[in-house]
C-alpha cells in the first residue's frame, strides 16, 4: 500500500516529454542530424513548387497531386528543423507538455496527408497508363479538388482521435530521441497508446502495400506495351514510363521501410539508436528521397534546374507523345 502512495506521489504528467537537463555527445549527434535534414527536406519541398510552379507539364492532376503531397511532408519538416531538433540540441527539463504532444499531433497530421496522397499519386499514374483517353475526364479539376479535400479531413478526424479516447497520447521526447507514449497515471497498467500503432498500421496498409498493387498493376500494362509495341517502346513515352515506375518503386521501398520501423518500435522509450534513426529520422529522410527521385529524375526538370532555359522552352522539352502519364496542361 504504501509503495503504491509513493509511486502516485513521484508520478509527473509529461515527464517522458522533458529533456535530462544536460547534453551528451548522442544529443548533440541525433539532435544536429535531426534539424540538418529537417532543413534539407524543407528546402528540397521548396524546390518542387518552384518546378511544379515553373514547368507547364505539371500543370495538371498528377502535378497538383504531387504538390499537395509536398504539402503533407512540409508539416513534418517543419517540426523537425524548428522544434525536435533544436530541443534535443537544448535538452530543456521545463518543456510543457502540451507543446510536445502538439508537435507531434501537427507533424502526424500532415505525415497522414502524405501518406495517404502517396497512394493518389499512384492510381493516378496507374490511370494514366491504362485508360490514356479517359484521364482528362476522370482527373478533372473537381474530382482532384475533392480527393485532396477529402484526404485532410480524414488526416484531421484521425488526429482527433487522440482526443476523443483518454490515456492515447503521444509526444516527442528529446531525452529519447523520438516520440514516445505520454502516461496519464501511474497506475494505467500499458506503456503505449492504442490509437498509433493502429492508426500506422492503416497508413502502411494505404500507403505501402496498396500502393504497391497499384504499381505492379501498371508495370504489367508498361510490360504488356513492351511486348507487343516496337513503336511505342521505342518512344519517349514509355521510357517515360519506365522511369517514374522506377521512381514509384524506389519511394515505395523506401516508405515500406520506415513505416514498417515505426510499428514496430511503437513509440517505445527504450529503442535503440538504430531503431531512432529509422523510425523517427527516416521519415524525412525519405521525404529528400522522394523530392530527389522526382525532380532530379525528369530530365525537363533538370535542364530547369541546371541550365538557364526560359520557362516556355524548358515547357516545350516535352513531346507530344509523352503526355500519356503527364497529360495536356490542366485547366
Amino acid at each position: 500500500m504504501m509503495s503504491n502512495v509513493l509511486n502516485t506521489s513521484d508520478f509527473v504528467y509529461g515527464s517522458e516529454l522533458q529533456g535530462r537537463g544536460y547534453v551528451t555527445k548522442t544529443d548533440i549527434i541525433l539532435g544536429s542530424g535531426t534539424t540538418i535534414t529537417g532543413m534539407v527536406a524543407f528546402c528540397g519541398a521548396m524546390v518542387n513548387f518552384y518546378v511544379i510552379k515553373n514547368l507547364n507539364v505539371f500543370h495538371n492532376p498528377f502535378g497538383f497531386f504531387w504538390a499537395a503531397r509536398t504539402v503533407g511532408e512540409l508539416g513534418s519538416e517543419i517540426v523537425y528543423a524548428t522544434y525536435t531538433g533544436p530541443i534535443t540540441l537544448v535538452q530543456p527539463t521545463n518543456i510543457p507538455p502540451a507543446l510536445g504532444i502538439f508537435a507531434y499531433q501537427f507533424g502526424i497530421t500532415f505525415g497522414y496527408v502524405q501518406c495517404i496522397m502517396h497512394w493518389a499519386v499512384s492510381l493516378n499514374r496507374f490511370v494514366a497508363v491504362w485508360f490514356p483517353l479517359y484521364y482528362d475526364r476522370i482527373f478533372n479539376r473537381k474530382l482532384c479538388i475533392g480527393v485532396v479535400f477529402g484526404i485532410c479531413v480524414v488526416a484531421f478526424v484521425l488526429v482527433s482521435l487522440y482526443l476523443i479516447f483518454p490515456c492515447n497520447h503521444v509526444g516527442y521526447s528529446p531525452r529519447f530521441h523520438g516520440n514516445v507514449f505520454v502516461k496519464c497515471a501511474p497506475d494505467l497498467g500499458r506503456d503505449n497508446s492504442l490509437i498509433a500503432p493502429t492508426l500506422l498500421r492503416a497508413c502502411f496498409s494505404i500507403a505501402c502495400a496498396a500502393t504497391g498493387i497499384i504499381n505492379l498493376a501498371t508495370f504489367c500494362k508498361i510490360a504488356h506495351i513492351r511486348m507487343t509495341s516496337t513503336v511505342k517502346y521505342k518512344s519517349i513515352e514509355f521510357k517515360r514510363d519506365m522511369r517514374l515506375f522506377t521512381v514509384g518503386v524506389m519511394q515505395d521501398i523506401n516508405m515500406i521501410v520506415v513505416v514498417a520501423a515505426i510499428v514496430i518500435c511503437n513509440n517505445d522509450s527504450n529503442t535503440s539508436t538504430f531503431g531512432v534513426l529509422l523510425s523517427y529520422d527516416g521519415l524525412v529522410f525519405i521525404y529528400i528521397l522522394n523530392t530527389v527521385f522526382m525532380t532530379f529524375f525528369n530530365p525537363e526538370c533538370r535542364r530547369f534546374l541546371f541550365k538557364t532555359i526560359p520557362k516556355v522552352q524548358a515547357s516545350s522539352c516535352i513531346q507530344p507523345t509523352e503526355v500519356a502519364l503527364h497529360p495536356a496542361v490542366w485547366r
